[in-house]
């Protein structure tokens, strides 16, 4: 794997930082995977961190991208989300890159849900969400947003809970999503050992994603 640190820039002028994972061996030349981070974190803490290099490892060229409210503690600037999104998804297809599939952690989970309904960007055919829900408790409105939104969403989703997560109701939030999004075939799974940040689960998320994408 070879590592190249790159910046876009949104249709409203933000400068967003990110890595591209590049694989080494064997490599997916038709898919590419953005990978975005939750609240308080940022491209290179986290899980986007170590799950961005499993992929690659797997074959999958990933882009971890910054979004401008890296590192913050509050939600700030939700409507102006898709703009970031969408920075990374062109990078990637001009890379050569003919499917983008955005995979979310925590609160990135709703910018995903409302990509297709906020931009009317309907490329996006794949959505891997993990931990999903958490916002609920804190910003109940953009959850009331996530669930307007997600009939939007096209073509299939993937939600991915930890089983241990403590810190919210995965499986509730995980059936209203997919009640939700009735434009879209989801798969849900409970991994087991799966705590909030999948703390001890690299491995079983990483494969749980890859079998998801070459059986999808």
């Amino acid at each position: 794997m070879s590592l190249e640190l790159v910046t876009v820039r949104t249709a409203d002028d933000k400068e967003l930082d990110g890595a591209m994972y590049h694989p080494e061996g064997p490599r997916d030349s038709r898919t590419a995977i953005l990978l975005v981070h939750g609240l308080t974190w940022n491209f290179y803490r986290g899980p986007c961190r170590w799950l961005a290099p499993l992929l690659a490892e797997a074959g999958f060229t990933c882009l971890s991208l910054n979004m401008r409210d890296h590192d913050l503690t509050e939600a700030v600037d939700f409507e102006q989300s898709h703009h970031d999104l969408r920075a990374g998804i062109d990078r990637l297809i001009a890379e050569g890159f003919t499917e983008v599939v955005v995979l979310t952690h925590g609160y990135a989970c709703n910018k995903a849900a409302c990509y297709a309904a906020l931009s009317g960007d309907r490329r996006v055919r794949r959505y891997v969400l993990t931990t999903l829900g958490s916002v609920k408790s804190y910003r109940p409105d953009i959850w009331e947003k996530v669930l307007a939104s997600a009939p939007a969403m096209p073509g299939r989703i993937l939600v991915v809970q930890g089983a241990d997560d403590h810190l919210i109701e995965a499986q509730p939030r995980a059936d209203e999503l997919v009640a939700a999004a009735t434009g879209a075939k989801a798969d849900v799974v409970m991994l087991q050992g799966g705590d909030h940040y999948f703390a001890a689960t690299h491995e079983s998320l990483a494969n749980t994603v890859t079998d998801w994408l070459k059986r999808t």
